[in-house]
């Protein structure tokens, strides 16, 4: 009875050895990468770092204690950087606004970021941005964001969809540009930031074309 026990024993062992090595034989699925921080209003914004089309880097811890404006931008788009009579660029509407920012905030940074670049090379983006800034006299930096990773921790959808981000680095209003009237959501955010007053509403639906994000 003890040397049949002795061999149960010995076969269980080299059992349990034999599927010890297939498990390990078998190919493991790599761990699940971990999620992008994604933005959420009344949340810290996303930290980032983009080149603009000048080859000189922007990172919104640059801009700490200032509020930022951002605007997703593309040269493609006939209510973005393309000409036509929708353009918020073309027909005057962005010079508009940050003449308006600048007088409720004189600190206030605008910033317009371009994750546009299916089908496009990194150099055609930067030439076909370059041209819109000629052609339509845009003055604020355009950030090139390629690979498309900033675009998609914000949610951007379209172009234009607008983003406020406060001096302490809070997502404070996500949305449209404004009511396409005279309403501004966007001014109408950095004001209240200024005054220390509750910003209303903090989000609204962007409209314009959507972002074409590269798919590499």
């Amino acid at each position: 009875m003890r040397r049949r026990n002795t061999l149960l024993a010995t076969l269980g062992l080299a059992a349990a050895a034999g599927l010890v090595a297939v498990a390990t034989a078998m190919p493991v699925s790599p761990a699940a990468p971990l999620s992008a921080a994604v933005a959420k209003i009344g949340e810290k914004a996303p930290a980032f770092k983009l080149m603009d089309l000048n080859g000189k880097a922007h990172s919104l811890a640059d801009f700490k204690g200032k509020t930022v404006v951002m605007e997703w931008f593309s040269s493609k788009c006939p209510w973005s950087g393309s000409k036509s009579g929708n353009s918020i660029h073309s027909t005057g509407q962005v010079a508009k606004l940050m003449t308006s920012l600048k007088s409720a905030d004189k600190d206030v940074i605008y910033l317009a970021i371009d994750s546009t670049a299916r089908g496009m090379t990194m150099d055609a983006v930067v030439a076909a941005d370059k041209k819109a800034v000629e052609s339509l006299k845009i003055k604020s930096p355009i950030l090139v964001d390629f690979d498309g990773k900033v675009g998609k921790m914000y949610g951007a959808k379209t172009t234009p969809h607008m983003y406020v981000i406060d001096g302490d680095g809070v997502l404070r209003y996500s949305g449209a540009f404004g009511d396409r009237g005279d309403k501004n959501y966007v001014l109408d955010a950095v004001t209240a930031i200024k005054n220390g007053s509750t910003v209303s509403p903090t989000e609204t639906r962007p409209y314009g074309c959507g972002v074409k994000y590269s798919k590499r």
